[in-house]
């Protein structure tokens, strides 16, 4: 099983995918990966393959193999030649006996794609610049696979970089080894939860606080706290738009006064693949225009459409794929 999950992860990231699933079909099993959006079928297994492919991941993952009612995830490392492959383990149960396991390839995630082909050069700048704030509340939204964790796992490498402030990641799992980075894991067999995560991870004296995913209202209000106390918070969600963000937060029962105070930076984004490569087409609302909604103001701002418009005109979209991804985002 080692070997055929060996062979199954290098062709993965040898062709650029970045996930692969492996699925029960009626009389056998189907092994797909996902490469610039699309899935592609990659192979056909044996159920009895199958079944032991899946056991073997969930062993390296360190996941519980007798467990087959639950969904599980981990995380483990594969080398490819002298490249050390991360990658991160879920699985999904269908019936009794029988699940899903689907694998992120985190390298191209964290490597290749966040320094070449995301964020254009001017763009990724003006997030950049508001890490050197000292406190609020930063938001990356969008849906999965728009790229939100691997900005702001770059946005966390870069600002560790100069060594002066202490940055703490809050992750489940952990999903990329960064230099610099404080990194804590969930642990829900230890019952180690996020909201006392968080309390403790402000008495270690932390300056940038990254949390993984706000998933309900106690993640959104302990984050809030957190950026209101003098300390800068990254995080992700999942949103529409930038403005249904902040809609989405106040169905939570947020006060907006702790909303206009506390959140900084909204930045709701698409990841799209294109012939000339891939990019990032994002809107984002800053502190005033945040402030001036929630105060029942009309706020303007360019949309994820007026960039895709952009970058048709400039000629980074052909016809096609503009009318492709306009639909898309609509």
């Amino acid at each position: 099983m080692k070997s055929l999950a060996e062979t199954l992860i290098k062709d993965a990231y040898d062709s650029g995918a970045s996930d692969i699933h492996i699925t029960f079909e009626k009389t056998e099993g189907s092994v797909k990966k996902r490469i610039r959006g699309k899935m592609v079928a990659v192979r056909t297994l044996e159920l009895d393959m199958l079944k032991r492919l899946i056991n073997y991941l969930k062993f390296i993952a360190e996941l519980d193999i007798n467990e087959h009612k639950v969904p599980q995830s981990g995380r483990t490392s594969f080398y490819i030649g002298d490249l050390q492959c991360n990658i991160r383990v879920s699985t999904l149960p269908l019936t009794i006996m029988k699940e899903i396991v689907v694998i992120r390839l985190l390298n191209t995630s964290a490597g290749k794609s966040s320094e070449s082909l995301f964020y254009r050069d001017e763009d990724y700048k003006f997030l950049a610049s508001h890490m050197k704030l000292s406190q609020g509340l930063i938001l990356f939204t969008g849906p999965t696979g728009s790229g939100k964790s691997t900005v702001m796992y770059r946005l966390a490498t870069d600002a560790a970089k100069d060594g002066t402030r202490q940055i703490i990641s809050i992750e489940d799992p952990v999903e990329f080894d960064i230099s610099g980075l404080v990194q804590v894991e969930i642990n829900d067999k230890a019952n180690l939860s996020y909201a006392p995560l968080i309390r403790g991870v402000l008495r270690c004296d932390p300056d940038i606080i990254m949390f993984g995913e706000i998933r309900d209202k106690i993640i959104a209000e302990e984050l809030l706290k957190t950026s209101l106390s003098g300390h800068l918070v990254l995080s992700t969600f999942h949103s529409k738009s930038a403005l249904s963000t902040l809609t989405r937060l106040k169905d939570y029962g947020l006060y907006k006064e702790e909303m206009a105070e506390s959140i900084s930076l909204i930045v709701n984004q698409r990841l799209i693949h294109t012939e000339a490569g891939a990019f990032i087409v994002y809107e984002h609302l800053d502190k005033e225009m945040i402030q001036k909604h929630l105060n029942g103001g009309t706020v303007m701002y360019p949309t994820i459409q007026d960039k895709l418009i952009e970058l048709h005109g400039e000629g980074a979209l052909t016809d096609e794929e503009y009318k492709h991804y306009n639909r898309s985002f609509q």
